[in-house]
């Protein structure tokens, strides 16, 4: 079986999160098992000194006003085992960000999204490999699924490819002017209801929905969120109608990456099955690092980004209370809304021997709080699936988050009794109940046996891409012609 992925990041060429990390690992996980896996992304600015060997046939985008030709580029380097195509426009992808610079969103978001949606379909005509299955993902590839529909409706012969839309996170959807779609080549007839217009506006996310063969989304409990109002992002009535189509995979981590026993980044090895020695060491070393008092109390680490879908906000409220009347201390990495910058800044010069902030992101200082931390506090608000509390449970912090999206998959919760628990999670979005769910923890933390049990379960938790595979695999065979 052939697919083709397309999105505009793949770890370790491009990325700004997540999509880019699935992207580069997913792949590798699904060549093991003897599929044919390729990948289709931009030729970003930041990719430029990479060893791309540019094709000679060009691909186009055809429409009522312009015709735009870019090129197909392949990867030169064996390390990567997948096969990567860089399509090259220097107009439309010669950039120093992504989706933004400096000024904010790229105005011309929507053509770019085309461009690389419309190329996936010709890619056969470049590179000689037609592939069985488009999978393409989030908001700026998801109308791939209609210009291969639009592709193969034209030929008006049975359909000999399929299409899958994977859903990395539900509040980016690319929306833009109706004048934008006209910029796109599709069909008039994929305007409406049942395609890409939404409220009036180009809604691209939403037509990849409408065209998909099937949907994904990155764990099996946002698959059900997202059909509601309450997590639906305004979607939700599309997403109820395409049900039966919908299937929630969790995403799993690179274990050889992320792997605790080997990583150059920490000071010191932890083993899984005997973690004490190396992550005290590498808590000294975290306590030296941001200036704290003291590695004998607990230590709550934080790695994210500062917006409100993260839920440090509630953080923040009761830092103050918890530094002043419990044995705990904090250490936080991350950037965003200035407010919350700002307040975790505050609280870092107010309780200066309790709290450790970096405003920023450093991979290394991540990997190190990660290995370096206890317990790790993500108290999202919504989360499709989550990548970081994986990290932190393979590096022995136990997890205390929100119950939500991929969170609730892969954070089995504590109970009295129970001898499964790798983590702690709290029902709602609201201050007392993560002030409650961090006392728990602490009391555990005294208990120094129950402490260790549940810290070394979250670090055997099973994360591999393996499972996920298997079920990508799945899926593709359901697609197929």
């Amino acid at each position: 079986m052939k697919v083709l992925f397309i999105s505009p990041e793949v770890s370790p060429f491009a990325r700004t999160g997540g999509l880019g990390e699935v992207v580069g690992s997913l792949p590798l996980a699904l060549q093991k098992m003897g599929l044919d896996i390729r990948i289709l992304c931009p030729l970003h600015k930041c990719c430029k000194s990479l060893p791309i060997k540019i094709l000679k046939r060009s691909v186009s985008l055809v429409s009522d006003s312009d015709r735009i030709s870019s090129r197909i580029g392949v990867l030169e380097d064996e390390s990567f085992a997948v096969p990567v195509y860089f399509l090259k426009n220097e107009l439309l992808f010669n950039r120093d960000g992504i989706y933004a610079d400096e000024k904010g969103n790229f105005k011309d978001n929507a053509l770019r999204s085309f461009v690389l949606s419309n190329a996936a379909t010709q890619i056969e005509k470049v590179v000689n490999w037609k592939p069985d299955i488009l999978h393409s993902h989030d908001w700026m590839a998801a109308s791939t699924s209609a210009y291969l529909n639009a592709k193969q409706e034209k030929k008006g012969k049975p359909k000999t490819q399929g299409s899958l839309l994977t859903i990395h996170n539900l509040e980016h959807q690319g929306v833009f002017p109706f004048s934008d779609f006209k910029k796109s080549g599709l069909p008039q007839k994929y305007w409406g209801i049942n395609g890409f217009e939404h409220y009036g506006n180009l809604n691209l996310l939403k037509g990849g929905i409408q065209h998909a063969d099937k949907i994904s989304t990155v764990s099996p409990n946002y698959a059900k969120e997202i059909r509601t109002p309450l997590h639906g992002q305004n979607l939700d009535k599309s997403l109820q109608f395409r049900g039966a189509d919908l299937i929630g995979i969790l995403n799993g981590i690179n274990e050889n990456e992320w792997n605790p026993s080997m990583d150059p980044s920490v000071p010191h090895p932890i083993d899984p099955n005997s973690p004490c020695e190396g992550k005290q060491k590498c808590k000294n070393a975290i306590v030296k690092e941001f200036g704290l008092a003291s590695s004998k109390e607990p230590i709550f680490g934080v790695v994210s980004r500062l917006y409100h879908q993260k839920g440090l906000d509630l953080l923040i409220s009761i830092l103050p209370t918890l530094v002043k009347n419990y044995r705990a201390s904090f250490v936080i990495l991350g950037s965003g809304s200035r407010e919350q910058e700002e307040g975790f800044q505050k609280l870092a010069d107010s309780f200066p021997e309790k709290v450790g902030v970096k405003i920023g992101f450093d991979e290394s200082m991540a990997r190190r709080i990660f290995a370096g931390s206890d317990f790790f506090v993500m108290p999202s608000r919504f989360e499709p699936c989550g990548l970081a509390q994986q990290y932190a449970m393979r590096y022995g912090s136990v997890p205390i988050a929100r119950s939500t999206g991929g969170l609730s998959d892969t954070i089995i919760q504590r109970k009295k009794r129970s001898n499964k628990c790798n983590g702690y999670l709290f029902e709602e979005a609201e201050e007392n109940d993560l002030l409650i769910a961090i006392k728990q923890a602490l009391e555990d933390w005294k208990k120094k046996d129950t402490y260790r049990k549940i810290q070394k379960r979250a670090m055997l938790a099973p994360c591999s891409w393996e499972v996920a595979a298997t079920k990508y695999a799945e899926v593709y065979s359901w697609i197929l012609p």
